[in-house]
C-alpha cells in the first residue's frame, strides 16, 4: 500500500479466483460429464434386461391364453356331447376334452428386474418417464389376472375334481392329461428305459351318466365364464406388456 501497488495486487488475487473458480467448474463439469456417460451405460444395460423379461412375459402369457382358449372349447364341446346323438361319441375324445377342461393355467411373469429398479430406486435411470411410470404400475396390474386365476384354480381343485371322482372317474381323464401334455414318456418303471403303459392303467366306464348329470352343464357354463372373463384380463395386460416392450426397443434404438 506504501508503494501504491495495492491494485496490481487486488488484480492478482482476483485473477488467481477466477483461476480457481474455472478450474473447479471444469471439474465438475468433466464429473457430471463422466457420470450422465456412466448412467447411459446403466441404462442400457437395464433396458436390455428389461427388454428380456418383458418378452418372456409376453411368451408367457401368450402360451397361457392359448391355452384357456383350448379349455374353452373343450367345455363347450363337453356340453355338446350332452345334447348330440352320443352313437359315435367315443370315451378317449370325452376323456381328451375332459383332461383340457382340468388344466389350471396360472401366469406367473418374471418380475425380478421390475422390482429391483422399484425397490432400490434406480428408476431414475430410465430417462423415458412414461416407461417408468409404466414398469412401476405393472405389478399392480396383475392383482385382478390373479384372482381370476385362483377362482377357476379353486373352482376346479374343490368342485369340479371331486364332481368326476363321484360321478365318474378321473383316472382315465388324467391319463388323457399326461398323454396331452407329452408327459408320459417321463414315467419309468424303476427307473429303466421301460415306459409305463398308460393306456391300461384304468378301466373306462359308462360316460353317459356323468353327461346327464345336471349339475355337469352349470359347472361347465361357471368354467366356461370365468375362462373367458380371466382371458380378457390377461388381453389387457398382454397389451401392456406389448406397450412396454415398444418403449424399449424405441429407447435402444435412440441410444
Amino acid at each position: 500500500m506504501e508503494t501504491g501497488k495495492t491494485g496490481k495486487y487486488f488484480k492478482y488475487a482476483i485473477g488467481e479466483i477466477v483461476l480457481v473458480v474455472v478450474g473447479i467448474l471444469i471439474a465438475v463439469q468433466i464429473n457430471t460429464w463422466n457420470q450422465n456417460r456412466q448412467n447411459r451405460i446403466q441404462e442400457t444395460l437395464i433396458l436390455n434386461e428389461l427388454l428380456n423379461e418383458y418378452t418372456n412375459n409376453l411368451d408367457q402369457l401368450n402360451s397361457k391364453i392359448s391355452i384357456r382358449n383350448e379349455i374353452f372349447k373343450s367345455s363347450f364341446k363337453v356340453l355338446v356331447y350332452r345334447t348330440d346323438d352320443r352313437i359315435n361319441l367315443i370315451a378317449d375324445s370325452l376323456n381328451l376334452h375332459l383332461s383340457r377342461i382340468l388344466t389350471r393355467p396360472t401366469f406367473d411373469p418374471e418380475l425380478g428386474v421390475t422390482n429391483e429398479l422399484n425397490s432400490s430406486g434406480k428408476l431414475y435411470l430410465l430417462t423415458n418417464s412414461n416407461l417408468r411410470n409404466r414398469i412401476t404400475a405393472f405389478p399392480s396390474l396383475l392383482s385382478e389376472v390373479r384372482e381370476e386365476e385362483m377362482v377357476i384354480f379353486n373352482f376346479i381343485e374343490n368342485t369340479f375334481i371331486p364332481f368326476l371322482v363321484k360321478e365318474y372317474q378321473i383316472g382315465t381323464t388324467l391319463i388323457k392329461f399326461l398323454e396331452y401334455n407329452n408327459l408320459s414318456a417321463k414315467h419309468k418303471l424303476n427307473n429303466s428305459n421301460k415306459s409305463i403303459p398308460t393306456s391300461g392303467l384304468f378301466k373306462q366306464t359308462d360316460f353317459n351318466p356323468l353327461l346327464d348329470h345336471p349339475d355337469l352343464e352349470d359347472y361347465l357354463s361357471q368354467i366356461i365364464t370365468n375362462t373367458e372373463y380371466t382371458n380378457e384380463q390377461s388381453i389387457g395386460v398382454k397389451i401392456k406388456i406389448e406397450e412396454i416392450i415398444q418403449l424399449i426397443n424405441v429407447e435402444l434404438d435412440n441410444k
